[in-house]
């Protein structure tokens, strides 16, 4: 059955949507909660019921109701401040509101056969200077051939869903897909796309399960660089399946990104073209947050800018010149950090020129925002760079800490909990980690924010904050020899950094409930670290 509204066609049958006659690319869940909220246009639709309806038997947050109603929109074409397709009626639900009308089925067409233009397409996408990524056909392990759909499925979605993190050129699929059955191929396939990465993968199913793996391969080398499985039972495959496709999204790019990171600091600087050396920026950065060296941290800075003066229309160059920034920004307090928000918000800026939809330039306005204390404008542009890119875990990290200072720690607590779920080795994870802590203490999880605090100081044990909130969770939850232990390394990482919190120079709870347990558990800590290192 197909239904029509709006210049959208959708077919139930075949689960497709077209709008203005162009096949729209569309997640399985996100294509249930459309067809539901067709099916029942005649009245308000509650959070509660689609949750219950959509998500059955599966606990999910509102800000997955949420992040799914925003796809919806945007595969649709509908516009959130004037809706004419899914309106919101605030505190009751949602409700579709077009007219919907019967469609005749057409007849099916086949796609376009697969040449050698494809090819040189895909070379020209993988010589833009981004690393560049070829998704294969996934295999199909199984005796029965009725489930290529599913693999070629996954492997398709895996595409689109890639595609929308801007730092890789993502070979478009129908280029990919005539390389069905070449796995073993690394070097053709490398050769004639002129790929630095390959993800080939399986779907196997046995004993009522599916089982789908997938590796990563670094071309030119042959190397493997990350692999990993994903089990589920058959009943649970169509629930799952959206999140076996942003698991796997969500490794494949930190993977590349560490590993582009790597081969970036071995090259020598002199020979390095501008995107070469926001690769090595980065990575020096990174670093230099792991290892606790602030000359990392500027010889990474100074390239990033050299990069940009190279080439100004490098876009990675001024993302990295926008985090080394903001990030100097957030080290410093009041006055000492103008200098750094204003680069780094000029570099934002210069990134959203030349590409609206980079989802990293509102991230970095966001954060900046933050920072400033403009919290409703970070919210806004947190949630916009999310709408653009729903795989970036640092962006559901940055929300999680804006919505957890700004009152929301609830819904801040379930975003960061979904970036460390996504990206268990992401390069940031000591941030996660930190902010998951920072939600938890909002939200009296006491115990859970003190190890959530511990693994931030694991990760990044020269970071004065993760040592500030393991304090304060570790007061208010009764161990204060523990808090003044944390206070005490905190302090001789960074004397001044406490009592900016404790006098109101950094960013805090606006609950003056949570703000006041916050600075009086800090207080408390101090005094007693004091006294402590007085003896």
């Amino acid at each position: 059955m197909q239904l029509a509204f709006g210049g959208c066609l959708l077919d139930l049958g075949r689960r497709e949507l077209r709008r203005d006659g162009t096949l729209v690319h569309i997640r399985p869940k996100v294509f249930e909660v459309l067809a539901y909220l067709i099916a029942n246009r005649d009245r308000v639709l509650s959070r509660d019921e689609l949750l219950a309806e959509c998500w059955p038997d599966l606990t999910v947050s509102d800000a997955t109701l949420s992040s799914c109603i925003l796809s919806v929109r945007r595969a649709i074409g509908d516009d959130v401040g004037n809706p004419v397709f899914v309106k919101t009626l605030r505190g009751q639900g949602f409700r579709f509101i077009a007219e919907v009308v019967p469609a005749k089925s057409s007849s099916n067409v086949s796609p376009p056969a697969i040449n050698q233009e494809q090819i040189a397409t895909a070379n020209s996408q993988a010589e833009n200077g981004d690393p560049s990524i070829s998704i294969l056909p996934f295999s199909n392990l199984g005796n029965d051939p009725g489930l290529d759909y599913l693999a070629d499925g996954l492997a398709e979605d895996i595409t689109t869903e890639l595609s929308r993190f801007r730092a890789f050129s993502v070979i478009a699929w129908g280029s990919s897909f005539q390389y069905r059955g070449a796995t073993n191929q690394i070097e053709r396939i490398r050769a004639e796309l002129n790929v630095d990465y390959i993800l080939e993968g399986s779907v196997r199913y046995a004993d009522d399960a599916f089982r789908v793996t997938a590796q990563l391969i670094h071309a030119p080398t042959a190397k493997h660089i990350w692999s990993d499985r994903y089990d589920c039972p058959m009943e649970d495959l169509h629930v799952l399946q959206d999140d076996i496709l942003q698991k796997i999204v969500t490794s494949i790019a930190p993977e590349m990104a560490m590993e582009e990171s790597r081969q970036a600091i071995a090259l020598p600087v002199g020979n390095l073209r501008a995107i070469e050396m926001s690769w090595q920026a980065r990575a020096l950065i990174t670093r230099s947050r792991a290892e606790g060296d602030p000359a990392l941290f500027a010889r990474g800075m100074d390239l990033a800018e050299d990069a940009v003066a190279l080439d100004p229309a490098c876009r990675h160059a001024w993302h990295t010149v926008s985090l080394a920034n903001y990030l100097l920004a957030f080290a410093r307090a009041g006055n000492q950090g103008e200098a750094y928000i204003a680069r780094g918000r000029e570099a934002a800026i210069q990134l959203r020129v030349l590409d609206r939809n980079d989802h990293r330039a509102h991230r970095s306005l966001g954060w900046i925002n933050y920072i400033e204390r403009k919290l409703p404008e970070a919210l806004f542009d947190l949630r916009h760079a999310h709408e653009l890119n729903p795989n970036c875990t640092m962006t559901l990290a940055f929300m999680g800490v804006v919505e957890t200072t700004a009152g929301l720690p609830q819904d801040g607590y379930d975003h960061i909990c979904r970036a460390i779920q996504l990206s268990p080795r992401d390069p940031w994870l000591a941030f996660m980690f930190a902010a998951q802590a920072f939600a938890c203490f909002a939200l009296g999880k006491l115990r859970e924010g003190a190890e959530c605090s511990q693994r931030a100081i694991q990760h990044e044990p020269q970071a004065p904050a993760n040592h500030v909130i393991l304090a304060a969770c570790l007061v208010e939850d009764g161990d204060v020899e523990a808090a003044v232990v944390a206070i005490i390394k905190q302090q001789q990482i960074n004397e001044n950094f406490l009592n900016q919190i404790i006098e109101g120079h950094r960013v805090s709870f606006v609950d003056p409930e949570v703000s006041n347990r916050y600075v009086t558990a800090l207080r408390r800590a101090s005094k007693l670290a004091k006294q402590a290192m007085s003896e």
